[in-house]
């Protein structure tokens, strides 16, 4: 199998950047490496959830929480599944490296405890071989807390014809803590990764009272689920390589040649291949400027192609025999790069980079 380790997103034309530096703005996306490399032998995975009530008691508390922190009752378990539900999307949207079994399977266990003792290697493996899936990516602890400020500001009002008026508002502000904690078992049943995370978001609302500015507010299970689909994404960008987005710079106008006008259109219209045959024509101008702009422009077009070896001696034109400051940085984020596709070419099982 081989992974493109790098897709094109999005080419945009800046304005304000067309009018100071005459440049447009590519968007791509890269594989990154991901944080911890998982056993090549797993493939397949399903997600599961460990946050589950285990008697009575424990239900009674979390209920007891929602009324006094103010999260509303089961606030908790709308996060809980969000968050187990939102690693196996992420694996599926952003990362080839694994097979996702979107089964969400929910397993016995408690919320009182963090973390809780890792599951049987046996009983894994049980359930490994009842999905189907080499290796089980498991929610095992989960907690969430809602903080709601208020502050008084003021506004100034401007109408026609009358003077400037300040008008007294208050500004609400709710802040979503959640600490989360994951286990991933492999094919032997064993952990192969655990993690507590921890994140918040922040919310704000205003109105002539503290109650308008409270109703302005979105509602404690839409906060936790946005914070916990959050938290998902970044657990699942630890065990597998996943997209990033970048975006690169090509300069689009310059008076003083005539190629890099003409290539202007061909980006406007993302033919990007004619594009990089005038920028070889613009390449060879006697003024450095120029020529290292032109350089630089087809360092981006060999990156847009994942030719990277390409794109760093273009990039290194650039800045050494054209002295394009730009083009410095530009090489370290190439070399980087080429560094973080090694890692990433290790890391998904059959694939090789371009």
């Amino acid at each position: 199998m081989k992974t493109p380790l790098l897709r094109l997103a999005s080419v945009g034309l800046l304005a304000l950047g067309l009018l100071a530096g005459c440049t447009t703005t590519v968007h791509m996306q890269s594989l990154a490496p991901a944080a911890v490399a998982m056993p090549r032998s797993m493939e397949r995975i399903a997600t599961a959830s460990r946050v589950l009530p285990e008697s009575r008691r424990d239900k009674f508390f979390d209920l007891l929480e929602g009324v006094f922190t103010g999260e509303g009752l089961l606030v908790d378990r709308v996060g809980t599944e969000t968050c187990a539900l939102s690693v196996g999307e992420a694996l599926m949207r952003n990362s080839p490296r694994f097979q996702v079994t979107p089964a969400n399977l929910q397993l016995l266990g408690k919320t009182r405890e963090f973390f809780l003792p890792p599951l049987a290697p046996g009983y894994v493996r049980q359930v490994c071989a009842e999905t189907q899936v080499d290796g089980l990516v498991v929610l095992e602890a989960f907690d969430s807390d809602m903080l709601v400020t208020q502050r008084q500001e003021e506004r100034i009002i401007k109408e026609k014809d009358k003077p400037d008026r300040k008008v007294p508002v208050t500004v609400a502000v709710l802040e979503m803590r959640l600490v989360t904690g994951f286990r991933t078992y492999g094919p032997e049943g064993t952990v192969v990764d655990q993690a507590k995370q921890e994140d918040r978001l922040h919310w704000t609302a205003e109105g002539p009272t503290y109650q308008d500015a409270l109703r302005q507010l979105p509602p404690p299970a839409d906060c936790i689920r946005e914070l916990a689909a959050r938290i998902g994404d970044q657990y699942a960008r630890r065990i597998a390589p996943s997209y990033v987005n970048l975006a690169r710079e090509v300069y689009t106008s310059s008076r003083k040649d005539a190629y890099m006008e003409q290539a202007k259109q061909m980006v406007a219209a993302t033919d990007w291949a004619a594009a990089a045959a005038v920028w070889q024509k613009a390449a060879l101008s006697p003024d450095a400027k120029v020529a290292g702009r032109a350089n630089y422009n087809l360092a981006v077009f060999e990156e847009l192609n994942n030719r990277l070896p390409e794109a760093i001696a273009y990039a290194r034109k650039a800045a050494y025999t054209h002295q394009l400051r730009a083009a410095t940085s530009y090489l370290r984020e190439l070399q980087q790069r080429q560094q973080a596709e090694l890692v990433v070419s290790e890391q998904l099982p059959g694939s090789s980079a371009n």
